[in-house]
């Protein structure tokens, strides 16, 4: 990827969260002033700014962020793909949002305080259910790690594009062929860094975040039970005021640390 393009990317999401801390003190970087919220000196001489609460790197004169990409001679690289299963990991502005972990429940991945992780096992045909260790786990290539006959994939609704995953997909032709489109939507849109960024782009532009919206679980009144879900953010889901915008990480972990079914 070029350095204009990784640059341009960068300014949009420094954009989008530029809100300096109240009562913040400007420092220095040479010349230039700068909020140490926003940005990242280098040398006294490179500013480079910080997105969710993460601090990007100068390379060739422009910056990159090191979750994606790797500078190699002053030349900004992508990092390997992902070839293992992964847990994911959701970085945004909000504090309580920070290295929480995406679970998976009721065909939903969400995040927050009270986001559920569910998980289902029988031990019919010889099945060993203590040998799963019940995290949400996906596989790059569109598979929840789940072992249920018929498997699970997780895919972006391409209608809204919220973050999603199938029940077992065995004996059910009706339910696959719907799914189909969602799991094709998410391949060609998602890429997944190697103990790196799990990012979306959009047609007209490449974007490394994603945005968590808030949902009051039934039988909730507001402010109770709520937890966030994951949302690509389209040019609709930018028009909510409910959301949270935010980066993903994939974190490569043991086929083992998934479930038997995600319920």
């Amino acid at each position: 990827m070029a350095v204009k393009r990784v640059v341009a990317v960068l300014a949009l999401a420094t954009s989008l969260l530029a809100t300096s801390v109240l009562g913040e003190e400007q420092a220095k970087c040479g010349q230039a002033s700068y909020y140490p919220s926003e940005y990242a000196c280098y040398d006294n001489k490179t500013l480079c700014p910080i997105t969710f609460s993460l601090p990007t790197k100068p390379c060739g004169g422009g910056c990159y962020s090191p979750e994606q990409y790797s500078c190699e001679d002053e030349t900004i690289k992508d990092l390997p793909e992902a070839t293992s299963p992964f847990t994911l990991t959701f970085s945004g502005v909000r504090k309580t949002f920070q290295n929480l972990n995406v679970k998976a429940c009721g065909r939903y991945l969400a995040v927050g305080a009270n986001a559920r992780e569910c998980h289902a096992c029988t031990a019919a045909g010889g099945t060993n259910c203590g040998t799963y260790q019940n995290s949400t786990v996906l596989l790059p290539g569109g598979e929840m790690a789940s072992d249920v006959p018929g498997h699970q994939y997780w895919y972006i609704n391409p209608t809204d594009g919220i973050l999603r995953y199938t029940e077992a997909l065995a004996g059910n032709a009706s339910l696959w062929n719907a799914t189909i489109p969602g799991k094709e939507f998410a391949g060609q849109n998602v890429k997944v860094y190697e103990n790196g960024l799990f990012t979306w782009t959009r047609e007209d532009a490449t974007t490394h975040w994603w945005m968590a919206c808030l949902v009051t679980l039934p039988g909730g009144a507001v402010g109770t039970a709520r937890s966030w879900r994951i949302y690509a953010p389209t040019y609709v889901n930018m028009e909510r005021g409910d959301c949270e915008l935010g980066r993903i990480f994939s974190k490569a972990v043991d086929r083992k640390a998934g479930v038997y079914k995600y319920p």
